[in-house]
């Protein structure tokens, strides 16, 4: 780190993940908050080198940031996931957090890469785990719901749970989908409790979250130290369930890297109004595109691979 960057305070709270389990609607409401400071990149992902090098060849398309310039810019438009490699390019993300009781990020990679714990406590062993799980069926079937919108995939769910259970302890995020791996909670927590001691890890429920958000939310603010918004708590809504209208189209955008380009330039050249219709005739809300009959099938298998237990809560 550079003597200009030795004032930028260290982040001192990780959100973690699970993916598609209310992570980034916790980012939207704490990003709000007087006391909490979150970077401009919503997932650096910089403690996972691991999943990384799994990633590299599906993200090398789709991330066609300029960091260095990004990070010179006074104005930094907010991002959703970009990996951030160098130590110094990460502290640079959190200029501006001086005074701030949190400073925090939220990359849903760490909670199953192997890298991350050991890293994150190299880095602050005082800092703070926050994941949020989600019962393993509805996080895949929402996980698999994204990947179909993003172009991710056009095969049935099954095939893709059926080929990364084949892999055993071989399956990652580069060589299959990884849905039950993300979704594999238990050995999860025990490798940051393995760094962190317990009053250092909360873990919050997804369902609890959407049952009794004011009692979820409460302990969440309660384990950061800060005071909850004033009025009823309650979990923004983001990543609501959507499906492209067409598949081969959206597929195609994707995978050639431009999906991003597009909506970009649409962001910059339609009022808001006129965007969103764009995305009104280019998705379809609400839609779901597991069957009920394939979904259960699925139940089984999540058994079969003893994913059948609700998450639990600590911390």
């Amino acid at each position: 780190m550079t003597s200009g960057q030795s004032a930028i305070p260290k982040v001192n709270v990780f959100l973690v993940g699970a993916p598609k389990a209310g992570t980034t609607s916790i980012d939207r409401l704490l990003r709000n908050h007087h006391d909490v400071f979150l970077p401009s990149i919503k997932e650096p992902c910089h403690f996972c080198p691991d999943v990384a090098e799994q990633l590299a060849p599906s993200f090398r398309k789709k991330q066609r940031i300029d960091l260095a310039s990004y990070l010179a810019s006074a104005d930094r438009k907010e991002l959703g996931l970009a990996w951030v490699t160098s130590a110094d390019d990460y502290a640079r993300l959190f200029e501006g957090a001086d005074g701030r009781k949190v400073v925090g990020e939220c990359s849903t990679f760490y909670l199953s890469s192997k890298a991350a714990p050991g890293g994150i406590h190299a880095y602050n062993p005082d800092a703070r785990i926050v994941a949020v799980l989600r019962t393993p069926l509805d996080r895949i079937r929402s996980h698999y719901e994204m990947d179909r919108v993003h172009g991710v995939t056009r095969r049935p769910l099954l095939s893709l749970v059926e080929e990364e259970l084949a892999l055993g302890e071989d399956a990652n995020w580069g060589n299959c989908a990884y849905y039950v791996g993300a979704s594999r909670y238990s050995q999860q927590l025990q490798a940051f409790h393995r760094y962190f001691a317990p009053e250092q890890v909360c873990v919050l429920s997804f369902e609890q979250l959407i049952a009794d958000p004011e009692a979820e939310l409460g302990r969440l603010f309660v384990f950061l130290g800060i005071a909850a918004p004033a009025g009823p708590l309650a979990l923004p809504s983001a990543n609501r369930s959507r499906a492209a209208r067409f598949s081969g189209f959206n597929r195609v955008l994707h995978a050639s890297g431009l999906k991003s380009l597009v909506s970009g330039a649409l962001k910059k050249g339609l009022p808001k109004q006129l965007q969103q219709a764009a995305k009104s005739a280019y998705y379809r809300r609400g839609s779901r595109v597991v069957a009920d009959d394939e979904l259960a099938r699925l139940d089984r298998l999540l058994r079969d691979a003893g994913l059948d237990a609700a998450p639990g809560r600590t911390g």
